[in-house]
């Protein structure tokens, strides 16, 4: 399937295993550089800062996809040539946390914020069937 313009030219074509799934007992397809950039975030974020699950476990009102979606926003100014560098007024934590760096940077922390989020909610889900 293509993506195309007005013009009805393929603007990207999106290849049936362009992203890593795998089925139980296949092998799992190579990871882009981006899936492994926001894996080794996710990963900074618990061995430097150490934001593990323990610790994002007290997250429970939003912080973690708010967080997200300031970083994410940043990017989209970026794209657009504005150049506001604070957060908008959702994001969660002090000041000082905010650390967007460049359009792509801000992107990798949210994808790692999401996959923290989503790793949160599913050790929440595990916790309430095993009780």
């Amino acid at each position: 399937m293509a993506i195309v313009d007005e013009q009805v030219q393929p603007l990207r074509v999106l290849k049936q295993h362009e992203y890593p799934v795998a089925s139980p007992g296949e092998e799992q397809a190579e990871l882009t550089t981006a899936a492994r950039d926001v894996l080794a975030e996710r990963r900074r974020q618990i061995e430097v800062e150490g934001f593990s699950l323990e610790h994002d476990r007290q997250y429970d009102l939003g912080e973690l996809p708010a967080a997200a979606a300031c970083y994410a926003l940043f990017a989209q100014r970026q794209v657009l040539g504005l150049r506001r560098n604070e957060p908008d007024h959702a994001w969660p934590w002090i000041l000082e946390w905010w650390k967007p760096g460049d359009a792509r940077s801000a992107l990798v922390k949210a994808g790692a914020l999401i996959l923290a989020e989503i790793e949160r909610l599913d050790h929440q889900e595990q916790e309430s069937t095993h009780v």
